[in-house]
Protein backbone atom coordinates (compact mmCIF):
# COMPACT_ATOMS: atom_id res chain seq x y z
CA UNK A 1 0.00 0.00 0.00
CA UNK A 2 1.05 3.24 -0.98
CA UNK A 3 1.24 5.97 1.76
CA UNK A 4 0.46 9.56 1.05
CA UNK A 5 2.93 12.08 3.38
CA UNK A 6 0.42 14.68 4.93
CA UNK A 7 1.40 18.47 4.56
CA UNK A 8 2.08 20.21 7.31
CA UNK A 9 -0.59 23.51 7.63
CA UNK A 10 0.99 26.30 6.85
CA UNK A 11 1.31 28.97 9.87
CA UNK A 12 -0.52 32.25 9.54
CA UNK A 13 1.50 34.95 6.85
CA UNK A 14 3.47 37.67 9.02
CA UNK A 15 1.33 40.22 7.09
CA UNK A 16 -1.32 39.47 8.39
CA UNK A 17 -0.11 38.68 12.17
CA UNK A 18 0.98 42.18 12.00
CA UNK A 19 -2.08 43.45 10.67
CA UNK A 20 -3.78 41.74 12.99
CA UNK A 21 -1.34 43.31 16.03
CA UNK A 22 -1.99 46.95 14.35
CA UNK A 23 -6.11 46.78 14.47
CA UNK A 24 -5.96 45.20 18.20
CA UNK A 25 -3.42 48.51 18.88
CA UNK A 26 -5.60 50.64 16.67
CA UNK A 27 -8.50 49.17 18.82
CA UNK A 28 -6.80 49.18 22.29
CA UNK A 29 -5.94 53.38 21.36
CA UNK A 30 -9.49 54.18 20.10
CA UNK A 31 -11.67 52.67 23.25
CA UNK A 32 -8.29 54.01 25.44
CA UNK A 33 -9.10 57.34 24.17
CA UNK A 34 -12.80 57.41 24.08
CA UNK A 35 -12.51 55.93 28.29
CA UNK A 36 -10.58 59.13 29.38
CA UNK A 37 -12.37 61.95 27.52
CA UNK A 38 -15.70 59.98 28.78
CA UNK A 39 -13.79 60.06 32.76
CA UNK A 40 -12.21 63.33 32.26
CA UNK A 41 -15.39 65.58 29.92
CA UNK A 42 -16.14 67.73 33.00
CA UNK A 43 -12.89 69.15 33.26
CA UNK A 44 -12.52 70.02 29.30
CA UNK A 45 -16.09 71.46 29.54
CA UNK A 46 -16.14 73.36 32.99
CA UNK A 47 -12.92 75.15 33.48
CA UNK A 48 -13.34 77.99 36.35
CA UNK A 49 -11.13 81.19 36.07
CA UNK A 50 -8.62 80.84 38.96
CA UNK A 51 -9.05 84.11 40.37
CA UNK A 52 -12.02 85.30 42.52
CA UNK A 53 -12.67 88.82 44.18
CA UNK A 54 -15.69 90.46 46.21
CA UNK A 55 -17.85 93.10 44.53
CA UNK A 56 -15.97 95.65 46.46
CA UNK A 57 -12.61 94.91 45.14
CA UNK A 58 -13.77 95.30 41.35
CA UNK A 59 -14.41 98.36 39.68
CA UNK A 60 -17.70 97.65 40.26
CA UNK A 61 -19.63 99.59 42.64
CA UNK A 62 -23.00 99.35 44.24
CA UNK A 63 -22.91 95.74 43.97
CA UNK A 64 -23.09 93.05 46.63
CA UNK A 65 -22.18 89.48 47.50
CA UNK A 66 -25.17 87.36 48.06
CA UNK A 67 -25.28 83.78 49.34
CA UNK A 68 -28.07 81.83 47.97
CA UNK A 69 -28.57 78.03 49.92
CA UNK A 70 -29.71 75.21 47.13
CA UNK A 71 -32.01 72.46 48.13
CA UNK A 72 -29.26 70.14 48.79
CA UNK A 73 -27.33 72.94 50.99
CA UNK A 74 -25.17 74.03 48.57
CA UNK A 75 -23.78 77.58 48.84
CA UNK A 76 -24.07 79.68 45.88
CA UNK A 77 -22.50 83.02 45.37
CA UNK A 78 -23.96 85.66 43.70
CA UNK A 79 -23.07 89.31 42.61
CA UNK A 80 -26.23 91.69 42.85
CA UNK A 81 -26.66 95.16 41.76
CA UNK A 82 -30.50 96.64 42.77
CA UNK A 83 -31.97 98.13 39.75
CA UNK A 84 -31.47 102.54 41.04
CA UNK A 85 -35.13 102.90 38.74
CA UNK A 86 -38.57 100.40 39.23
CA UNK A 87 -39.25 101.38 35.34
CA UNK A 88 -35.44 99.46 34.57
CA UNK A 89 -35.53 95.47 33.53
CA UNK A 90 -33.29 93.72 36.13
CA UNK A 91 -31.04 91.00 34.09
CA UNK A 92 -30.39 87.41 35.56
CA UNK A 93 -26.87 87.16 33.99
CA UNK A 94 -25.57 83.25 33.26
CA UNK A 95 -21.50 83.52 32.42
CA UNK A 96 -19.63 81.26 30.03
CA UNK A 97 -17.46 77.82 31.15
CA UNK A 98 -13.99 79.91 31.66
CA UNK A 99 -15.18 82.57 33.48
CA UNK A 100 -16.39 84.03 35.93
CA UNK A 101 -17.82 86.93 38.41
CA UNK A 102 -14.83 88.97 38.98
CA UNK A 103 -13.77 89.09 35.24
CA UNK A 104 -17.34 90.94 34.06
CA UNK A 105 -17.51 93.42 36.21
CA UNK A 106 -17.17 95.91 33.41
CA UNK A 107 -19.82 94.37 31.44
CA UNK A 108 -22.18 94.28 34.60
CA UNK A 109 -21.45 98.07 34.93
CA UNK A 110 -22.56 98.66 31.45
CA UNK A 111 -25.45 96.68 32.38
CA UNK A 112 -26.52 99.26 35.40
CA UNK A 113 -25.84 102.20 33.59
CA UNK A 114 -29.36 102.99 33.28
CA UNK A 115 -30.40 102.40 36.38
CA UNK A 116 -31.26 98.53 35.73
CA UNK A 117 -30.17 95.98 37.76
CA UNK A 118 -28.31 92.45 37.60
CA UNK A 119 -27.90 89.25 39.59
CA UNK A 120 -25.26 87.46 38.33
CA UNK A 121 -24.81 84.00 39.62
CA UNK A 122 -21.71 81.87 40.18
CA UNK A 123 -22.12 78.14 38.87
CA UNK A 124 -21.19 75.23 41.72
CA UNK A 125 -17.38 74.83 41.58
CA UNK A 126 -16.37 78.56 40.08
CA UNK A 127 -16.09 81.97 42.25
CA UNK A 128 -17.37 81.90 45.95
CA UNK A 129 -20.09 78.79 44.78
CA UNK A 130 -19.75 75.67 46.75
CA UNK A 131 -20.22 71.72 45.06
CA UNK A 132 -19.12 70.89 41.14
CA UNK A 133 -21.04 71.55 38.35
CA UNK A 134 -22.78 69.42 36.15
CA UNK A 135 -25.39 70.59 33.68
CA UNK A 136 -28.40 68.68 35.75
CA UNK A 137 -27.00 70.89 38.39
CA UNK A 138 -26.79 74.23 36.98
CA UNK A 139 -30.15 74.27 35.44
CA UNK A 140 -31.45 73.28 38.86
CA UNK A 141 -29.27 76.06 40.73
CA UNK A 142 -30.54 78.62 37.90
CA UNK A 143 -34.37 78.23 39.26
CA UNK A 144 -32.94 78.62 42.72
CA UNK A 145 -31.72 81.86 41.67
CA UNK A 146 -34.59 83.11 39.58
CA UNK A 147 -36.74 82.22 42.32
CA UNK A 148 -34.68 84.30 44.95
CA UNK A 149 -34.68 87.02 42.17
CA UNK A 150 -38.76 86.85 41.74
CA UNK A 151 -38.79 87.50 45.48
CA UNK A 152 -37.10 90.48 45.00
CA UNK A 153 -38.21 92.18 41.90
CA UNK A 154 -41.44 91.28 39.83
CA UNK A 155 -40.84 88.42 37.29
CA UNK A 156 -41.82 90.55 34.24
CA UNK A 157 -38.96 92.60 34.58
CA UNK A 158 -36.77 89.98 34.29
CA UNK A 159 -34.59 89.67 31.39
CA UNK A 160 -32.64 86.16 31.25
CA UNK A 161 -29.16 86.81 30.13
CA UNK A 162 -26.44 83.73 29.20
CA UNK A 163 -23.14 84.59 27.63
CA UNK A 164 -21.54 81.11 25.63
CA UNK A 165 -22.16 78.18 27.81
CA UNK A 166 -24.63 80.72 30.00
CA UNK A 167 -26.72 80.87 26.83
CA UNK A 168 -27.88 77.27 27.14
CA UNK A 169 -28.37 77.82 30.78
CA UNK A 170 -30.38 80.83 29.85
CA UNK A 171 -32.70 78.96 27.27
CA UNK A 172 -33.54 76.25 29.22
CA UNK A 173 -34.51 78.65 32.20
CA UNK A 174 -36.75 80.68 29.86
CA UNK A 175 -38.56 77.39 28.97
CA UNK A 176 -39.76 76.98 32.48
CA UNK A 177 -40.28 80.51 33.63
CA UNK A 178 -41.86 83.64 32.45
CA UNK A 179 -39.48 86.92 32.02
CA UNK A 180 -39.31 89.52 30.22
CA UNK A 181 -36.96 88.36 27.30
CA UNK A 182 -34.13 86.35 26.92
CA UNK A 183 -30.49 87.90 25.69
CA UNK A 184 -28.18 85.27 24.16
CA UNK A 185 -24.52 86.10 23.78
CA UNK A 186 -22.34 84.27 21.33
CA UNK A 187 -24.86 80.69 21.72
CA UNK A 188 -24.44 77.84 20.01
CA UNK A 189 -26.58 75.12 18.91
CA UNK A 190 -25.81 72.50 21.81
CA UNK A 191 -22.53 71.41 23.40
CA UNK A 192 -22.95 68.30 21.57
CA UNK A 193 -22.59 69.62 18.31
CA UNK A 194 -19.58 71.60 19.48
CA UNK A 195 -18.10 68.64 21.26
CA UNK A 196 -19.16 66.57 17.68
CA UNK A 197 -16.95 69.31 15.72
CA UNK A 198 -13.92 68.89 18.03
CA UNK A 199 -14.17 65.42 18.31
CA UNK A 200 -15.59 63.51 14.95
CA UNK A 201 -13.96 60.24 15.59
CA UNK A 202 -16.24 59.55 19.08
CA UNK A 203 -19.43 58.75 19.15
CA UNK A 204 -20.21 62.02 21.28
CA UNK A 205 -24.06 61.72 21.48
CA UNK A 206 -23.62 58.17 23.42
CA UNK A 207 -20.40 59.25 25.35
CA UNK A 208 -21.41 63.12 26.58
CA UNK A 209 -23.03 63.70 30.33
CA UNK A 210 -23.69 67.27 30.29
CA UNK A 211 -25.40 68.41 25.87
CA UNK A 212 -27.00 71.52 26.79
CA UNK A 213 -29.35 71.23 23.98
CA UNK A 214 -30.10 74.70 22.90
CA UNK A 215 -31.75 73.37 19.93
CA UNK A 216 -34.53 71.64 21.97
CA UNK A 217 -34.83 74.37 24.16
CA UNK A 218 -35.01 77.43 22.43
CA UNK A 219 -38.15 75.76 20.66
CA UNK A 220 -39.78 75.61 23.98
CA UNK A 221 -39.49 79.50 24.81
CA UNK A 222 -42.56 82.02 24.15
CA UNK A 223 -40.56 85.56 25.22
CA UNK A 224 -38.68 87.62 22.95
CA UNK A 225 -35.14 86.32 21.87
CA UNK A 226 -32.17 89.06 21.39
CA UNK A 227 -28.68 86.86 19.81
CA UNK A 228 -25.93 89.01 19.83
CA UNK A 229 -22.78 87.44 18.25
CA UNK A 230 -19.67 88.49 16.53
CA UNK A 231 -18.86 86.82 12.95
CA UNK A 232 -15.34 86.38 13.98
CA UNK A 233 -16.07 84.51 16.61
CA UNK A 234 -13.19 81.26 16.48
CA UNK A 235 -14.62 79.44 19.28
CA UNK A 236 -18.89 79.57 18.17
CA UNK A 237 -19.04 79.88 15.22
CA UNK A 238 -21.32 82.29 14.05
CA UNK A 239 -23.63 79.83 11.98
CA UNK A 240 -24.58 78.13 15.07
CA UNK A 241 -26.71 81.48 15.97
CA UNK A 242 -28.47 81.52 12.51
CA UNK A 243 -29.41 77.79 13.23
CA UNK A 244 -30.54 78.52 16.69
CA UNK A 245 -32.35 81.49 15.46
CA UNK A 246 -34.17 79.31 12.78
CA UNK A 247 -35.31 76.49 15.36
CA UNK A 248 -37.29 79.54 17.43
CA UNK A 249 -41.17 80.36 17.26
CA UNK A 250 -41.67 83.06 14.11
CA UNK A 251 -41.02 86.43 14.56
CA UNK A 252 -39.46 85.77 17.81
CA UNK A 253 -35.94 86.51 17.63
CA UNK A 254 -33.64 89.61 16.62
CA UNK A 255 -30.30 88.41 15.68
CA UNK A 256 -27.73 91.19 15.77
CA UNK A 257 -24.21 90.59 14.10
CA UNK A 258 -21.11 92.49 14.81
CA UNK A 259 -18.68 92.13 11.85
CA UNK A 260 -15.09 91.33 12.60
CA UNK A 261 -15.84 90.79 16.89
CA UNK A 262 -14.59 87.74 18.13
CA UNK A 263 -16.29 85.37 21.17
CA UNK A 264 -18.59 87.28 23.41
CA UNK A 265 -18.71 91.00 22.02
CA UNK A 266 -18.09 93.95 24.71
CA UNK A 267 -20.44 95.70 25.32
CA UNK A 268 -19.60 98.77 24.54
CA UNK A 269 -18.88 98.08 20.53
CA UNK A 270 -22.47 97.79 19.61
CA UNK A 271 -24.08 95.32 21.86
CA UNK A 272 -25.61 97.93 24.24
CA UNK A 273 -27.27 100.44 22.21
CA UNK A 274 -28.46 96.91 20.27
CA UNK A 275 -29.53 95.62 23.84
CA UNK A 276 -32.05 98.60 24.84
CA UNK A 277 -33.47 99.56 21.44
CA UNK A 278 -34.80 95.76 21.81
CA UNK A 279 -36.12 95.70 25.19
CA UNK A 280 -37.87 99.08 24.38
CA UNK A 281 -39.58 97.55 21.65
CA UNK A 282 -40.79 95.01 23.53
CA UNK A 283 -44.34 95.51 24.89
Amino acid sequence: MMETALSKPAGTPLWRRILAGLVWAAVAAYLGAAGYMTAFQRSFLYKPAPEWQAPADSALTGAERIEIKAPDGTVLVGWWLPPKRDDRPVYLYFHGNANGLSRRATRFGYMARDGSGVLAMSYRGYGGSGGAPSEAAIHADAGTIHAELARRVAPERIVLFGESLGSGVALRLAAQVKAKGVILDSPYLSVMERARAQYPWLPVSLLLADQFRSDQFIRQVDEPVLILHGTADDLIPVEDSERLAALAKPRQVTRKLYPGERHVVPLDRGPMPDILAWLQAIP
